[in-house]
């Protein structure tokens, strides 16, 4: 089944909700993308700053007498 397709029904559905039904799932749909993004949020925050701490150490190790 095509994205497209899935939109459709998807809507079709939210057809037969009545008020309070759609604001409850739109308050869920919501509170789903937010917490993605927060998780999104910290993966980049935590890739970045491994790769920060990679970049210190390795600049700190520099050329070891021998």
């Amino acid at each position: 089944m095509s994205t497209t397709e899935l939109k459709v029904q998807i809507f079709e559905s939210l057809d037969g909700l009545d008020q309070l039904q759609s604001e409850q799932v739109l308050a869920y749909i919501r509170s789903i993308l937010s917490s993605r993004h927060d998780e999104e949020d910290y993966a980049n925050f935590k890739r970045r700053a491994m790769s920060e701490i990679k970049r210190a150490l390795n600049h700190n190790r520099g050329p070891q007498a021998a």
